[in-house]
């Protein structure tokens, strides 16, 4: 009996410690809890209150002091830290700037300044160390557009989107379809009696809790944000839409300040990944705005060459430098309206809408890598397309491809130090995966699906290396490749 009772003793020992031991557990995960709802919490009032995050950099001396902004065409030395670079490090580039190409038209595609966007966009992801707690990490975007001749750059919209504790902030309070960017000014000075301003605006790609924000598609229907905007908007992805307008609204008090001035505005839009959807986006909005102040309106039907050509009309007439037209208030309207230079590197596609390559959209130019699967998504055969017009780089089945890849390859070493970019083999297993979902998954909806999710697990654990599939979608890849090709 005593061996028994000692067996007893023992399970009722055991039982009272694995009890302990639980409840303290329990006790340690809602204190835990507990804590980082508190620290949320105090983060949530100092956001309300403007405190407790980095401040803005100071503006730099030499754009205030004696020495004018730089002006016409020059090279700038660029330093910043790029994805794909071994431990974020970073790198410099040198960019090509013409002050001229912002009075030309912004329909005809320009490798140049494509080029100096593929570095701004960059930047944009740059930046975003500066405004840690305890980094050192210097303030890229406003040091590099200060040395392009910028006198002004605000990059504000960091200070509460770049810490881990303001991502998590962000998921709770549903605010991850925001998006952290970089407004700059550059007076372009005067000729023919025009005064000239440009604004421009880098916009970052996804960021800790912003990825969420790709797979708010919306389902066609209109954000809640976007109720002021035609119906035809309602079409937009609306993660990318909400951040888009966040953008729009600060955008439309600078042109309203230039234009004050009596300056005519010049504006350019960059982004990658998520960033250039963001872009895109926005310059579709601002196209919509020209078309309608040239009397072509917005939201039209698509129901014959009429009203495209009038849209390309208006289009032109409002960004033809030489425009002198006196005799329509329509075209007067057109002048007048900001001219709208757009870039994006790969950019997601953005809209089920009907019209994205309706003529008044071709200022917008998409720099897409074959190789890229972000920029196959959310899937054509759901509709989803991009606005403007896009500009695919070389692909591995391309007939010269071997010569220009190696190009590539020769300007991403001499960039990052490195020389093995990406697969370009990628491309066909994304082109497999892509036709298998589109059969397997029809529409966006049938992805939240339990089928839908298994089968974009199995066609992509089938088709792609998980630990290669976003080499191609590096910043770093696409500088490499606009540095290599003489166009596109």
């Amino acid at each position: 009996m005593t061996d028994l009772g000692d067996g007893r003793m023992i399970k009722r020992l055991l039982g009272a410690g694995v009890h302990r031991a639980f409840t303290v557990a329990l006790l340690l995960l809602g204190s835990t809890a507990l804590a980082g709802m508190i620290v949320l919490a105090v983060r949530h009032g100092q956001e309300l209150r403007g405190h407790g995050a980095i401040e803005a950099p100071a503006a730099l001396d030499t754009a205030y002091a004696g020495e004018l902004p730089r002006q016409g065409r020059f090279e700038a030395n660029v330093a910043y830290t790029c994805y794909g670079v071994s431990g974020g490090g970073e790198v410099s580039s040198s960019v090509l700037w013409d002050d001229a190409w912002f009075s030309r038209d912004p329909f005809a595609y320009n490798h140049e300044l494509a080029r100096a966007c593929s570095v701004i966009s960059a930047l944009a992801y740059a930046e975003s160390g500066y405004y840690q707690s305890g980094s050192d990490t210097p303030p890229y975007m406003e040091n590099a557009l200060y040395d392009l001749g910028f006198d002004k750059v605000e990059t504000e919209s960091y200070r509460y989107r770049s810490e881990v504790v303001d991502e998590v902030l962000d998921v709770m309070t549903q605010q991850s379809d925001g998006v952290a960017y970089a407004l700059a000014h550059k007076d372009l000075g005067e000729s023919d009696g025009v005064r000239r301003e440009l604004i421009a605006v880098s916009v970052r790609g996804s960021y800790g809790s912003e990825w969420l924000s790709n797979f708010n598609l919306g389902e066609g229907e209109a954000a809640a944000a976007a109720e002021a905007l035609a119906d035809e908007r309602s079409h937009d992805h609306t993660g990318y839409q909400i951040a888009a307008l966040d953008i729009l609204a600060q955008l439309d008090e600078w042109v309203d300040e230039a234009e004050s001035r009596g300056s005519e505005v010049s504006i350019l839009l960059t982004g990658h990944s998520r960033g250039g959807a963001v872009a895109g986006l926005l310059a579709s909005m601002l196209d919509d705005r020209a078309a309608t102040r040239a009397g072509a309106g917005v939201g039209t039907d698509a129901s014959g060459a009429d009203a495209d050509a009038a849209t390309a009309s208006a289009a032109t007439d409002a960004t033809d430098a030489d425009a002198t037209a006196t005799d329509a208030t329509d075209a007067d309207a057109a002048a007048s309206a900001p001219r709208v230079f757009a870039y994006t590197f790969a950019s997601p596609r953005t809209t089920l809408n009907a019209r994205s390559n309706d003529a008044r959209y071709d200022n917008i130019f998409n720099i897409v890598n074959p190789a890229d699967m972000v920029t196959s998504v959310p899937l054509e055969s759901w509709g989803y397309v991009r606005y403007g017009v896009d500009k695919p780089l070389p692909a591995v089945d391309d007939a010269d491809f071997s010569e220009l890849h190696a190009s590539m390859l020769t300007a991403f070493t001499e960039l990052t130090g490195q020389e093995d970019a990406y697969d370009p083999e990628t491309k066909l297993a994304i082109d497999a995966a892509v036709r298998e979902l589109s059969v397997s998954v029809p529409t966006s909806s049938d992805l939240l699906t339990p089928r839908g999710v298994a089968s974009v697990a199995a066609s992509c654990a089938l088709r792609i290396n998980p630990a290669r599939i976003l080499l191609g979608h590096y910043p770093s890849v696409y500088i490499a490749w606009m540095e290599a090709l003489p166009s596109l």
